[in-house]
């Protein structure tokens, strides 16, 4: 029994330490991914274009549910993951109005659609913040389940978005709406997470986790099945059209960071 024991250390160490932390670098890249998309549409034409703003204030109530989450468990991997995803949506989320309101009438649609969104996001922030504040006495478990199962029912608005991209691939038989380095990213960081949900036995966080790195082996699979057309690349153009510029904001692969 004394033999097995520096091995069960060594598991401990790598799925309690080691995952999560490579897990809060990988969701960093993550959040960071749209930032070049945006800052380019905002040194460009200054228009919204194609893009979908619908997942950054999404994206920060994900990251704020999961930052009061990982508060209640003292769990500060995930509290370190998320907060710099909620500061980056936040932004993402300012510069998309700005784009909206740069486009006039053409972007008048998304420009509501994007407030709806505000305010329904909003409106979930303050509940999770009651859920937090509120004296709840013995009921602590209680407040984690509904904390939890908060945040995993934002993370499934997240992964519904990529589902037109799998249908057009599909459709297209070219793999054009995805980029194959940050679906790759995707089955990492959702593997990671859920490994150290695991490792927790704790499955709020490890089912959504692993669902979203399923998710991105089928992304990958179908990049594998359908190549890009011939002179296309999988590198994420500095200055890309609206028509990467809505495959790299729909691929949507911040909602897996938890």
């Amino acid at each position: 029994r004394m033999d097995n024991h520096p091995a069960k250390m060594s598991s401990s160490i790598l799925t309690q330490h080691v995952a999560p932390a490579l897990g809060t670098l990988v969701a960093l890249l993550l959040f960071l991914a749209p930032l070049k998309t945006l800052k380019a549409a905002m040194q460009g034409k200054r228009l919204l274009g194609d893009i979908n703003p619908v997942p950054f204030p999404l994206l920060a109530t994900n990251c704020a549910g999961w930052v009061a989450y990982g508060y209640l468990l003292r769990d500060y991997y995930i509290v370190v993951a998320n907060i710099t995803g909620l500061v980056l949506a936040m932004h993402y989320t300012l510069q998309a109005y700005c784009l909206c309101s740069m486009g006039g009438e053409r972007t008048e649609g998304k420009r509501k659609l994007l407030h709806g969104t505000v305010v329904g996001a909003s409106l979930m922030m303050a509940y999770v913040g009651l859920v937090v504040a509120l004296p709840l006495g013995d009921k602590e478990e209680a407040r984690k389940l509904v904390l939890g199962l908060v945040c995993n029912a934002v993370i499934v608005c997240f992964y519904a978005s990529p589902l037109a991209e799998v249908k057009t691939v599909i459709a297209s038989k070219s793999s054009d709406a995805l980029v194959f380095p940050m679906c790759l990213m995707n089955v990492i960081n959702g593997t990671l997470w859920a490994v150290y949900g695991f490792a927790l036995s704790d499955y709020l966080i490890a089912a959504p986790n692993a669902l979203g790195a399923l998710f991105g082996v089928l992304q990958c699979t179908l990049c594998a099945i359908y190549p890009r057309r011939r002179g296309e690349s999988n590198a994420i153009p500095v200055n890309p059209s609206t028509e990467k510029l809505d495959a790299l904001v729909s691929a949507d692969p911040l909602s897996e960071a938890t």
